[in-house]
């Protein structure tokens, strides 16, 4: 079974389980959560959000360890969910340093209007941590209940503080080939990954 196959079976059968507070679908946002994951040893940790922690499925993680998000899934390797994503980013900035190791964070395209996301970009260059950021774009439609976030380029945006960023469609072979090349760096990487 492919790691997307697996994923989407593990989705449903959260969902099914009925987690806390209710499932979020992954959507479109499958093939980039079953690349990024499976391009992470389950050694290291992954920081992910309500909806994209049911990657860990592809670690072994059973889906009913994943009902609530605020309960970490140890041995996996999953950190608990914080509900503010930059807060997301600035844990896992904390665990790379903790552990040496690089940690992968998933967060969405709101989490660049976020102060902490900046935050942490500035801090994990200053301390070199191996951080490895996962941003998923999605295009903003007429129905959005937001307008456009960020009034600059994500990824000039992580290269101006000095951080490794790239561009990559958001399949999963892309996303998968990113994350494998961010974890041989040594310091700090941002990877958008872009839905058509």
């Amino acid at each position: 079974m492919s790691s997307l196959d697996a994923l989407v079976t593990g989705e449903q059968a959260l969902a099914d389980l009925g987690p806390t507070p209710f499932h979020l679908p992954l959507g479109p946002l499958a093939p980039a959560v079953a690349g990024a994951f499976s391009a992470m040893p389950k050694g290291e940790w992954v920081v992910a959000g309500p909806r994209t922690r049911v990657g860990a499925v592809l670690r072994g993680c059973p889906p009913r360890r994943l009902t609530d998000p605020a309960q970490g899934a140890r041995p996996y390797k999953l950190a608990p969910v914080s509900q503010a994503p930059g807060s997301r980013a600035l844990h896992a900035v904390g665990l790379a340093l903790g552990s040496g190791k690089p940690v992968l964070c998933m967060l969405g395209l709101a989490s660049a209007a976020s102060g902490a996301l900046h935050e942490a970009l500035n801090a994990s260059v200053l301390t070199g941590a191996p951080v490895i950021f996962v941003v998923v774009r999605q295009a903003l439609t007429d129905d959005a209940p937001v307008g456009r976030q960020l009034a600059a380029d994500l990824v000039a945006l992580a290269q101006a503080h000095g951080a490794q960023a790239v561009s990559v469609e958001a399949t999963e072979a892309a996303v998968h080939a990113a994350v494998a090349s961010a974890r041989a760096h040594t310091g700090p990487t941002l990877i958008e990954a872009c839905l058509s």
